[in-house]
């Protein structure tokens, strides 16, 4: 591959799908072709994940599945209190579109996006470690959180 030198230009976005340009905290995703949006599965107080509900069937397993419904998931990270995921695309939303590409797809903020996953998650089956043994993971008591920040590693 061959290496090209800049002479002039920043660190902005360098594909279409990049927002907020100019400031701090947003996704930059060049590799992604829609606009990414985190989101953060946070637990009722009290709960937590354990290793357990990894396993298939399990608790992470079915929220997973159920954000992937209208949802392109490109990749996840589960806390002890909290599931953060990094969608590349969703149709979740408790509203219409404020916006809407030249395609026609609906572009849905990340608090539309939080809103409508919440909804779904908490419709799931309350106790979604029951059958794990663990009972800790109540999806009724979760809460969605819409951000336009991810951070891949902390300091």
């Amino acid at each position: 591959m061959a290496i090209q030198t800049r002479y002039a230009g920043d660190a902005n976005g360098v594909v279409n799908v990049d927002t907020g340009l100019g400031t701090l905290g947003n996704i930059v995703a060049p590799g992604l072709t829609k606009n990414p949006i985190a989101i953060s599965v946070v637990l009722g107080s009290g709960q937590s994940f354990a290793a357990s509900d990894l396993n298939t069937g399990g608790p992470v397993e079915t929220i997973l599945r159920s954000i992937a419904l209208d949802s392109t998931i490109t990749m996840y990270q589960v806390n002890t209190g909290s599931l953060s995921v990094l969608l590349e695309a969703s149709g979740a939303s408790t509203a219409s579109a404020a916006t809407s590409t030249s395609e026609g797809a609906d572009a849905y903020s990340s608090t539309l996006v939080a809103a409508g996953l919440q909804s779904r998650i908490q419709g799931l089956t309350a106790n979604l470690s029951a059958n794990l043994g663990t009972g800790n993971v109540w999806a009724n008591t979760a809460t969605v959180v819409g951000s336009v920040n991810f951070k891949l590693a902390t300091a």
